[in-house]
């Protein structure tokens, strides 16, 4: 039995010292932003738009993305995350800019309990609460 746990402990420390290594190569090839964009070819007359924006913080998660159409600003959302990478808040604005509504999120134990989402004069539109069940 001994012999199993001293096993379990080796393979556990590998896999943690695996994943550091990784991290470690990811985070030396981390991208800060990538923007697609498309050529649309209408007989002899090429047309080029943006299709989409999206911006990352260090941690590699989304924290802006823009979608286009037909080169114009479509959807716009703007995100923040807690020091565990949980997404905790969500920003969404017009073609203009103007912030439409807020979505807050309440994370416990690294799962999603709640939603609350606001308008953009910061009066509750709406709440979700997450309930899980455990096998």
């Amino acid at each position: 039995m001994k012999k199993v746990k001293s096993a379990i402990l080796m393979i556990l420390a590998l896999v943690t010292s695996l994943t550091a290594v990784c991290q470690n190569q990811v985070t030396r090839e981390k991208i800060k932003s990538l923007i697609v964009t498309e050529e649309k070819y209408d007989m002899l007359v090429k047309k080029q738009y943006k299709e989409s924006e999206t911006y990352y913080d260090a941690g590699g998660n989304v924290i802006e993305d823009i979608a286009y159409k037909q080169g114009k600003v479509n959807k716009h959302f703007k995100y923040q995350y807690d020091v565990e990478n949980n997404k905790i808040k969500e920003e969404e604005f017009d073609s203009a800019g103007k912030l439409i509504e807020t979505s807050e999120y309440k994370i416990e134990n690294g799962l999603r309990t709640e939603k609350t989402v606001y308008d953009n004069n910061k009066k509750i539109k709406s709440k979700k609460f997450y309930k899980y069940t455990n096998f």
